[in-house]
């Protein structure tokens, strides 16, 4: 009986991870993107260099249908709530993942972090930097707030060598939901846009305060390619509607 039912979950869980994928995809190639400074990323594909790909959360959901084909990506996955669905999305838009939380903010957080592999999927980013291979993943982490970039992510970069380089994609047309990122769920058939960002080093042996400049340097990054994929798209910043609202 209890397998019955683990395999009837895994069912459900890939049938809607493919029609999610199948949604981003159609979302993709319906819409009509303008791409800025694409030759960012595509000289780091040509030399074949790995690089850290950041966003913020809410806001990456069309990213992975933009990634260059051949070069191998892994996206960093939460291992709980709703991560078995996401891994599945991953999987079937062609990139690799790896699970666990984000890096914690300080020693204070350690204990909140127990189980949830946030040491393990850090070592697991940096090890795969380390063979070449891209990483992907959200700058703030949950609970939020958001657009506050962590440490996790400078670390990363401390401890890889490799840059972090900010990019945002968005379309005009989309639903914004009411959650902590509020998360955005783009929409066929409209305007959209992707946004590449100056990549930023952090030095091997950065200080303290040097890795504090590096993550406000990722923040204004982030900021940056998001407002000008939003200015793409015709849309100003705006105050957030309470509910899931249509664009």
């Amino acid at each position: 009986m209890a397998g019955d039912t683990k395999s009837k979950t895994e069912t459900s869980t890939t049938l809607i991870a493919w029609l999610i994928a199948f949604f981003i995809r159609l979302v993709r190639r319906t819409g009509r993107f303008e791409v800025r400074r694409g030759d960012i990323a595509a000289s780091f594909w040509a030399e074949d260099k790995p690089f850290v790909a950041a966003t913020w959360h809410g806001q990456n959901m069309i990213l992975p249908t933009f990634w260059h084909n051949w070069r191998e990506m892994r996206v960093l996955v939460s291992k709980h709530g709703d991560g078995e669905i996401v891994a599945s999305v991953m999987r079937f838009l062609g990139v690799g993942t790896i699970r666990g939380a984000g890096v914690p903010k300080g020693e204070e957080r350690v204990h909140k972090q127990k189980g949830k592999g946030g040491a393990g999927a850090l070592r697991a980013m940096v090890r795969a930097l380390g063979e070449n291979i891209s990483v992907g993943l959200t700058a703030d982490l949950p609970p939020g707030p958001s657009r506050r970039a962590g440490e996790g992510i400078v670390m990363l970069a401390r401890l890889s060598g490799r840059p972090i380089v900010p990019v945002a994609a968005t379309t005009a047309a989309r639903i914004q939901l009411n959650n902590w990122d509020k998360f955005t769920i783009n929409l066929p058939f409209s305007r959209g846009a992707l946004v590449w960002g100056e990549p930023i080093y952090v030095p091997r042996d950065a200080t303290p305060e040097e890795l504090e400049a590096a993550r406000l340097r990722v923040e204004d990054g982030l900021n940056s390619v998001a407002l000008e994929a939003e200015e793409i798209c015709g849309r100003a910043p705006r105050k957030q509607d309470k509910g899931a609202v249509a664009h």
